[in-house]
């Protein structure tokens, strides 16, 4: 029979406080906040033109960090030359071949088709774009109904750049 000692005891009844005190904390700790997401496309950029992409001569400061502390896509292609199409693709992840009258160029864009933006808006996040989101105009379902594909537009203020 084993006897159990004031010593065991202690011992036990050490680990089990200091258990509780850090299951207290982690049911205490702020709630993890969901990260930022930045997805950045330009008209008629290139690739190879960023320093990125390996490029010395074009200094690209601010995109160059984010790809060192974020996701850079190294093969993502557009299959479409005109912008609404190829946007469509883009905001759906889905195939032009898929979106039926959304791959046109003057398109509605149909309602059972769901960008990303407003999937992630249904679910709390803030989302916002600047400049070109969506074209050409006004983006609407086959009832006239207005939808912000890409996000709430922040263009409230225009800066000339240097």
């Amino acid at each position: 029979m084993k006897h159990v000692t004031s010593r065991s005891c202690e011992l036990a009844l050490g680990l089990a406080v200091i258990g509780l005190l850090g299951f207290a904390s982690l049911s205490e700790a702020a709630p993890k906040r969901p990260p930022n997401i930045l997805f950045a496309i330009a008209d008629d950029a290139s690739y190879p033109f960023t320093g990125a992409y390996g490029c010395r001569w074009i200094k690209t400061p601010g995109f160059d960090r984010v790809a060192r502390e974020g996701l850079l896509f190294t093969h993502a292609y557009t299959p479409n030359a005109k912008c609404a199409p190829s946007r469509s693709c883009i905001l759906t992840g889905r195939n032009s071949w898929q979106l039926e009258a959304a791959c046109n160029h003057i398109p509605y864009f149909p309602a059972k088709f769901k960008t990303y933006a407003e999937a992630l808006a249904e679910h709390g996040w803030y989302v916002g774009k600047t400049g070109k989101g969506w074209a050409p105009g006004v983006a609407r379902d086959a009832q006239g109904k207005r939808r912000q594909m890409a996000g709430r537009p922040f263009d409230s203020q225009k800066t000339t750049p240097p």
